[in-house]
């Protein structure tokens, strides 16, 4: 990857419940019928056996996607050197490795948000042995809270990760070179518009109060995750959680000449009409930077 050049890769990842097909179909029986005629489910219940259960392919229970990007660019000598400071040991490490400024853009798209609730969600980022994880953003609880609460339509990521918002019209003045401006989907039909600038950093065409409340802490080196939940902010109108959005900041070390895989799982809560607080679960593999 050249220095000015961004790499962008954009999944589709669904978050399936642990809920078999039979035990969903069940609940909805249960549910939707008449309270006199609804039927016991238990173990007596002759729909319960194996030989009748229903078909495995409809009937499931509650779901959700997430649409997930992927946005990195070396980061600039200058932000590495602030990183390693006066560390003795920095010319041969730098010599020795790689490095990459990376954002993670994800959107949730509940199937049924008229009757489902997206109550939090982990979000676990994990590299291969031999990568190491040197910065990530946001690290406090009120970083995305204070930027929620001043409001605005465009959210900026500096090269040190700090976050911060923007405008519109600042979006669109940095977009006049087409090589670093992109368009990435962030739900059915939906784009949002991305500029890349090694030297301004990133900008996201998304309103404050589209962003979910959220932060990050490592576990090791080489893996970190996020906790994701809906804003908490009274002026929040609709239906939390569907559809906002959490932009998630790191700076890597690699091997010289190594292109990381990197793993992105998520174990989120939903809370349902039909099927009361569910696990939903996913992952991908990204290839890229």
């Amino acid at each position: 990857m050249a220095d000015n050049e961004v790499s962008i890769e954009s999944v589709e990842v669904p978050l399936f419940s642990e809920m078999a097909s039979a035990s969903a179909k069940l609940m909805k029986d249960a549910y939707l019928l008449p309270p006199q005629k609804k039927p016991d489910i238990g173990k007596n219940d002759p729909r319960s056996e194996s030989g009748n259960r229903p078909q495995e392919d409809k009937d499931t229970g509650p779901d959700a996607r997430i649409y997930l990007t992927s946005l990195s660019v070396r980061t600039p000598d200058e932000v590495i050197s602030g990183i390693f400071g006066k560390s003795p040991d920095r010319g041969t490490i730098r010599h020795n490795c790689d490095y990459y400024t990376i954002v993670l853009a994800s959107s949730l798209r509940v199937t049924d948000p008229a009757t489902t609730l997206f109550i939090n969600a982990i979000v676990t980022v994990d590299f291969p042995q031999g990568v190491e994880i040197l910065e990530y953003a946001p690290k406090g609880n009120g970083i995305i809270t204070g930027i929620i609460e001043k409001g605005g339509d465009g959210i900026s990521i500096s090269r040190i990760l700090d976050f911060n918002l923007t405008s519109s019209k600042e979006i669109s003045d940095r977009s006049i070179n087409p090589e670093n401006r992109f368009e990435v989907p962030v739900g059915p039909m939906r784009t949002m518009t991305v500029t890349c600038s090694r030297t301004t950093g990133y900008t996201f065409a998304i309103p404050a109060s589209e962003l979910f409340e959220y932060n990050g802490m490592p576990e090791n080196n080489h893996r970190m995750f996020w906790e994701v939940y809906p804003p908490m902010l009274p002026q929040i109108i609709g239906i939390p959680g569907n559809g906002h959005m959490a932009l998630l900041a790191l700076i890597i070390q690699t091997p010289r000449n190594t292109a990381p895989a990197m793993n992105v799982s998520i174990d989120a809560r939903v809370k349902g009409d039909l099927w009361g607080v569910v696990h939903l679960k996913g992952s991908v593999g990204l290839s890229k930077p």
